[in-house]
């Protein structure tokens, strides 16, 4: 599962990371991303362009006929190990170019008992950014705006002391491949494997992390309560 992440590099840098030609909607630092909010995701365009633009993360194959957000199945995760068999994406993976990837620069997850949880923040060792694995769709409450929702794959050695999921981050190198929509379905999902444990850092972050409306790069500083080790360059 992935459930929180964070964004804050500036807008070169991500332009650089994803090849992104166009943008559409404005970049704004958050720290502790949660579901509903409206986040930057680089899709390809009618002319094969990678565009990056604003999506409400949460995907919505089609909204009730009172336009309001129907929450009763968490979508804005997809397992890689059920996404051809759903209902909900199955038919559309495999047939619509709905492929795009969630740029991130760490993500959360959280352990121990209700009320005083931990937050285990994981960030990339060589790169600033990671690039998660997702699909898209047209439908969203904010009107105009798309809809997305981050894929899962098995956790690594290091992510499954935390959870029994990770997000499928893509190298650099498949990103091209994954919004390719020649692409059959079944070879794409042979791309999403555990990222690697050695090019991977993790701590204790502040707990202020669980409560979704906390927001600043405070929030990434390790919890002094833990007494975890600094923090790498690449994170702030």
């Amino acid at each position: 599962m992935c459930g929180r992440y964070a964004f804050f590099k500036k807008m070169d840098e991500i332009d650089h990371f994803l090849g992104t030609l166009e943008r559409k909607g404005q970049l704004r630092p958050n720290y502790n991303v949660a579901p509903t909010s409206v986040m930057p995701v680089c899709r390809v365009n009618d002319e094969g362009n990678r565009v990056l633009e604003d999506m409400y993360w949460w995907y919505m194959k089609w909204l009730p006929k009172d336009g309001k957000p129907n929450y009763k199945y968490s979508t804005f995760n997809t397992r890689d190990d059920r996404i051809l068999d759903s209902k909900m994406w199955g038919k559309d993976f495999k047939e619509k170019q709905i492929r795009c990837i969630v740029p991130m620069n760490g993500f959360f997850e959280f352990t121990g008992p209700k009320g005083s949880k931990s937050a285990h923040y994981f960030y990339p060792k060589s790169t600033n950014f990671w690039g998660a694995a997702g699909i898209y769709s047209k439908v969203s409450p904010n009107e105009g705006m798309s809809s997305f929702s981050i894929i899962t794959t098995d956790p690594n050695s290091m992510v499954e002391k935390a959870h029994d999921r990770m997000p499928a981050f893509l190298h650099p190198s498949e990103f091209e491949d994954w919004l390719n929509p020649e692409h059959s379905a079944e070879y794409l999902l042979d791309m999403l494997k555990p990222y690697p444990v050695d090019d991977m850092e993790t701590y204790i972050a502040s707990d202020k992390v669980s409560n979704s409306r906390n927001n600043g790069p405070e929030l990434l500083e390790p919890s002094t309560l833990f007494g975890s080790s600094s923090m790498n360059k690449n994170v702030g």
